[in-house]
């Protein structure tokens, strides 16, 4: 499980999203914290492998910290500290498999994977346009947020003001934005309704078969151990 494939991620954009959903089952379906911990050294051991060794690193961190927080520093906190954070830190444990695996899969597949991969899988074309539009939109968001940070440094306005200069901009813009990506995506003729062909060329090789084998085996595990 070392090599790529020829769309030069990892993994197949199909594999991701079924991934996707059965981090989604074990989130919502097992209670069992060893399902979840296995789940989550298999997706790391999935960006190792890929040689984003930072992001793993990050990922493992993270998690060891939720678990100090919810089994060693919250119970030992005087009860309005536990009572205030424990909901978040919980919900956060719960809902980890799927934020790392998401990462992992928009970190490694393109747009253009995303929407090749969705067309094979016969997802309808308003669904597909609607989730193309919705990819592009949170970069560019955050790319005008550091914009508005850039202005914000170049003209030293005092912390007591920079909620404002941050939010006002950033409302303006989250509009234009969105009616400027959706009117760049029907310039590209992704409304066409004919049958799309693209330059990409999507198969899955060992890399996947392996994944989605030991994900069913995970999906199995947290119905037996529910």
């Amino acid at each position: 499980m070392h090599h790529r494939s020829r769309s030069g991620s990892f993994l197949d954009p199909r594999t991701f999203l079924l991934l996707l959903l059965i981090a989604n089952v074990i989130t919502f379906s097992q209670m069992s914290l060893w399902i979840e911990m296995g789940w989550i050294v298999f997706v790391d051991s999935m960006i190792l492998l890929s040689g984003i060794y930072k992001m793993a690193v990050k990922w493992i961190l993270l998690f060891c910290i939720l678990l100090l927080l919810q089994y060693i520093v919250l119970p030992a906190s005087p009860e309005i500290i536990a009572t205030i954070f424990v909901i978040l830190v919980n919900y956060s444990i719960r809902m980890f498999p799927c934020l790392m695996i998401g990462s992992f899969m928009m970190r490694e597949i393109s747009l253009r994977q995303f929407v090749l991969a969705m067309r094979k899988l016969h997802f309808s074309e308003k669904l597909i346009i609607s989730l193309s539009v919705t990819i592009r939109y949170f970069p560019a968001i955050k790319e005008e947020i550091y914009h508005i940070k850039d202005a914000m440094s170049l003209r030293k306005i005092k912390s007591s003001k920079k909620l404002e200069a941050m939010l006002v901009p950033l409302m303006m813009s989250a509009a234009a934005t969105a009616e400027e990506l959706s009117a760049a995506a029907v310039t590209r003729g992704i409304e066409n309704p004919i049958k799309k062909t693209s330059l990409l060329t999507l198969k899955l090789n060992f890399n996947d078969y392996a994944c989605c084998v030991i994900g069913c085996l995970f999906l199995v595990g947290t119905f037996i151990l529910k």
